[in-house]
C-alpha cells in the first residue's frame, strides 16, 4: 500500500494552469507597480522627475569674486 504523503507531489493540470497564470498576473502587476513607482521619483537637488535615461544637471556653486580679490 502507498503511503500518504506520496500523493502531495501529484498535482492536476488544472491547477498548474491556474498556478501559471496567477504567477503570470501578478508579476506583470508588480513590473507596472515597479515602474509607476520610478516615474514618480524626483531629486532632491532641483526636484526634476528621474528619466531612465536622463542624468540630472546638478549646477556648480560658485565662489563669490570677492575671494579673489
Amino acid at each position: 500500500m502507498v503511503d500518504f504523503h506520496y500523493f502531495i507531489f501529484v498535482i492536476n493540470a488544472d491547477a498548474a494552469v491556474f498556478g501559471v497564470i496567477v504567477f503570470l498576473m501578478s508579476y506583470i502587476a508588480l513590473r507596472l507597480v515597479y515602474r509607476m513607482w520610478r516615474r514618480s521619483l524626483r531629486c532632491p537637488h532641483c526636484g526634476e522627475v528621474y528619466a531612465t535615461k536622463h542624468i540630472a544637471h546638478i549646477p556648480e556653486k560658485t565662489l563669490p569674486n570677492t575671494l579673489w580679490t
